[in-house]
């Protein structure tokens, strides 16, 4: 078994285990869980593809979310609900995708449309139209798997697809390795080159990486002076009208089974973003590269 299969399995074990003795013991609190954010990445059928979800189990997931009651929001009511109070739906949902993947046009936006959702595509706006791999694509580019970006008039397609596009930044570099007046560089440029291109404010970013060791306290402050109303991190977890609207959480989702989805949507699995911490994201890098599947 491929070490990259032999991590995933791990993984959903280890979300399905816990989800379940979680849900068992009744320890999920439904109270103030106004909104969930989905995290994807990839949507592909390419073998030996890591992030990736394969596109008929994305559809499935798709289909899923409305069988459990989910309703799926734009990003304009989740800025309503942040910035002036605005009630979200019971079982709100947020779909999103990081890091502008062509793939998210071709096999995401034409399942997306079937089921009549609303997505967010985050761009590091110097892949967009770049012929090169992002950073943690050049080991599988040397490969032969290879995961192109958007070019300028793909976006214009995504956004007429329903997709709609935001920020994450322009180098796709975490803000804690960089200093402080390039990380508001990626910050505020990024911004002002979506907003030139599309016509029309930018109010989301997105945190390269997101856990908790990817930026600093500083950095949501510099969001703000940017202009963005909402951000997003990679921190697992549901969020609440009292969330911080510069460090919403989100579920990175992977491929699961149904049930390990429904678990993972339900909060039973939250107790998992203790790997999103400064210390857990040490952990999990030392971890992936004991496997050999860190993309760093």
């Amino acid at each position: 078994m491929r070490a990259e299969d032999l991590k995933q399995l791990l993984k959903n074990s280890v979300y399905r285990a816990l989800g379940e003795t979680t849900n068992g013991l009744r320890a999920v609190d439904g109270d103030g869980r106004s909104l969930r954010v989905l995290m994807y990445h990839k949507v592909n059928d390419l073998p030996n593809n890591r992030m990736s979800i394969p596109t008929e189990l994305f559809d499935a997931q798709m289909s899923q979310l409305r069988e459990l009651g989910y309703r799926v929001v734009d990003l304009d009511a989740v800025l309503a609900h942040y910035r002036d109070g605005a009630p979200l739906p019971a079982g709100a949902v947020l779909i999103t995708f990081d890091d502008g993947y062509r793939d998210n046009l071709v096999n995401a936006a034409p399942v997306l449309k079937a089921h009549g959702y609303p997505a967010v595509q985050f761009v590091p706006i110097a892949y967009v139209g770049d012929g090169m791999p992002l950073p943690h694509e050049r080991y599988l580019a040397a490969h032969g798997v290879h995961n192109p970006t958007v070019d300028w008039d793909e976006i214009a397609e995504l956004e007429a697809h329903g997709v709609r596009v935001e920020s994450h930044g322009i180098s796709h570099k975490p803000l804690a390795e960089l200093e402080i007046d390039e990380a508001a560089r990626e910050i505020a440029i990024s911004k002002l080159k979506l907003e030139e291109r599309l016509g029309r404010p930018v109010r989301a970013f997105s945190y390269v990486k997101g856990s908790e060791a990817d930026y600093k306290p500083v950095h949501p402050s510099l969001v703000r002076q940017a202009g963005y109303d909402v951000a997003f991190t990679a921190v697992s977890g549901a969020n609440s009208p009292q969330s911080d609207p510069l460090q919403l959480r989100r579920y990175n989702v992977e491929p699961y089974g149904p049930r390990t989805f429904e678990l993972v949507l339900a909060g039973a699995c939250d107790l998992i973003a203790i790997k999103d911490t400064v210390s857990g994201t040490h952990a999990r890098r030392l971890f992936n590269a004991a496997l050999g599947t860190s993309s760093r």
